[in-house]
């Protein structure tokens, strides 16, 4: 398809653009950004007041901004696997046993809930995606 190496590069720059934006952005201070692939991002989060309880965030686009929200898992940093229990946090929505968030602002959330995008909780994809999850995501660990 021709338009697939354009869309690609289009998606790669959105997402260079909002990543530089997301970490100047308020409370970006918190957050460590590690670049792993095009749309692929690891941020290293802590929970207020807990700054040395450290969690390695992955976050990965398909398409960017896309129609879909980022899946978003939690790595082990010893081994870098997305399947270790204990490198996931305790919040809202966080499912360590199912590996996934339950949440509308991560792809695992529609899996579970493909109703959502019918409904008032439908991926929204207008602004910068990348610091409107990482708000969401220390909003939930905090």
């Amino acid at each position: 398809m021709a338009d697939e190496p354009r869309r690609k590069s289009l998606a790669i720059l959105n997402f260079e653009d909002d990543l530089k934006a997301a970490s100047e952005a308020r409370g970006a201070e918190r957050w460590k950004f590690d670049r792993r692939g095009d749309l692929e991002l690891w941020v290293t989060v802590a929970p207020a007041g807990n700054e040395a309880d450290l969690y390695i965030a992955r976050l990965f686009w398909l398409d960017y901004p896309g129609e879909k929200p980022p899946s978003v898992k939690f790595v082990d940093p010893s081994t870098g696997r997305l399947d270790i229990a204990k490198a996931w946090p305790m919040a809202n929505g966080f499912r360590p046993g199912s590996f996934d968030i339950c949440a509308n602002w991560t792809a695992e959330g529609f899996v579970t809930h493909p109703e959502w995008a019918t409904t008032d909780n439908r991926w929204n994809r207008s602004g910068n995606i990348v610091l409107r999850v990482m708000r969401l995501l220390q909003q939930e660990l905090d």
